[in-house]
C-alpha cells in the first residue's frame, strides 16, 4: 500500500478520535458549538477515509476489503456513513457520542492489524465482493442499532430513578425505539442479502458440509436473533427493555462471528494470508480447487 493511503488513513483515524471526544464532551457540558465541531470532524474524517478506500481500490484494482485490516477499516467507514445518513442535521449528538467512539474503536482495531495479506479469491469473485460488502454494511447498521439500544436502556434506567439528565433531553425513549427499529430493519435486510449471496457462492465453490463453518453458525445465530426482534417488535407489538436486549444480544453474536472467528483463524472465513506475521507460505482460507497453487503465491505478494 502506498504512503498516501497510510497518510489518509492516519488523518481519518485522528479525526474520528477528535469527533468521538467532542461528542462525549458535549454530553458532559452541552454546547451547540462543540456538537457542530464534533460533527464536522466526523464528516471530514469520513470524507478522507472515503478517499483512502477509493485510492486503495484504484491502486490495486480490487475491492477495499480483501484482508482483515481492510474489512475492519471498511466497517468503521460504514458505521460513520450510517451515522451521517441518520443524523444529517446534527440533531442527535447523543447518537454521535455512541457511534463515533464505536467507529474509532473499530478503526483502532484495524490499525493494529497488518495491512497486507489480501485474499485473492475475493479480488477475482464478484459475488463474493457483494457478499462481503452487504455483510459489512449490515454490521454497520446493526452496530448503530446497538448504540441506540444502549442509549434507550440508559435513559430508561435514569428515568425510573427520576434522574432526568441531558441524555433524556437529547433523545426520547420513543424516538430511540423507532430509530433502533429502523436501523435494525436496514441492517437485517443487508445481512440477509449478505447471507444469501454467501450461500450461493459457497454452494458453487466450496466442497464438504460448509454449513458447519463457525462463521456461518454465528451469522445464522445473529440473523435469528434479529429476526426474533423484528417479529416480536413489529408483529407482536413488544416494546421496551425486552426488545432492546434482543438488539444487544444480536450485536454480540455479530461481534463473535466477525472478530472471534477471524482472530481465532478457524474455518473457511478466516483472513489467513500473513495475518499473524510474515507467513508468506500461508495459504488463504477461501480457497477454490480450480485455482492452481502458483497463482495464490503470486497474489500473496500484493
Amino acid at each position: 500500500m502506498s504512503g498516501t493511503f497510510h497518510c489518509l488513513f492516519g488523518v481519518a483515524y485522528v479525526l474520528y478520535f477528535v469527533s468521538a471526544i467532542g461528542f462525549v464532551a458535549n454530553l458532559l457540558a452541552r454546547s451547540a458549538g462543540r456538537s457542530r465541531a464534533a460533527l464536522a470532524a466526523g464528516a471530514l474524517g469520513f470524507a478522507i477515509h472515503t478517499a483512502a478506500l477509493a485510492l486503495l481500490g484504484l491502486e490495486h484494482h480490487r475491492a477495499p476489503f480483501t484482508s482483515f485490516f481492510e474489512s475492519s477499516s471498511f466497517l468503521a467507514w460504514g458505521i460513520v456513513l450510517v451515522y451521517l445518513a441518520v443524523d444529517r442535521g446534527g440533531r442527535m449528538p447523543v447518537l454521535g457520542a455512541a457511534a463515533l467512539p464505536l467507529a474509532f474503536l473499530v478503526i483502532f482495531f484495524a490499525s493494529t492489524l497488518p495491512p497486507n495479506g489480501a485474499d485473492p479469491l475475493i479480488s477475482r469473485n464478484h459475488s463474493l465482493k457483494i457478499h462481503i460488502a452487504m455483510s459489512l454494511l449490515g454490521y454497520a447498521s446493526l452496530g448503530l442499532a446497538f448504540c441506540t439500544a444502549l442509549i434507550y436502556l440508559l435513559q430508561e434506567r435514569r428515568l425510573k430513578t427520576k434522574r432526568v439528565t441531558r441524555w433524556s433531553q437529547l433523545l426520547s425513549l420513543e424516538d430511540a425505539d423507532v430509530l433502533a427499529n429502523r436501523l435494525a430493519a436496514v441492517g437485517f435486510s443487508l445481512l440477509t442479502m449478505g447471507l444469501v449471496t454467501g450461500f450461493i457462492f459457497a454452494s458453487r465453490e466450496w466442497k464438504g458440509f460448509w454449513l458447519v463453518d463457525p462463521k456461518v453458525i454465528t451469522s445464522m445465530a445473529a440473523w435469528s436473533v434479529y429476526a426474533a426482534y423484528l417479529y416480536t417488535r413489529d408483529v407482536r407489538g413488544w416494546r421496551g427493555r425486552r426488545t432492546m436486549m434482543l438488539l444487544v444480544a444480536g450485536f454480540a453474536a455479530v461481534v463473535a462471528g466477525y472478530i472471534g472467528v477471524s482472530m481465532a483463524n478457524v474455518g473457511r472465513h478466516a483472513y489467513r494470508p500473513r495475518l499473524f506475521g510474515d507467513g508468506a507460505s500461508t495459504r488463504p482460507a477461501m480457497t477454490s480447487s480450480a485455482v492452481p497453487p502458483q497463482r495464490w503465491r503470486g497474489c500473496d505478494r500484493v
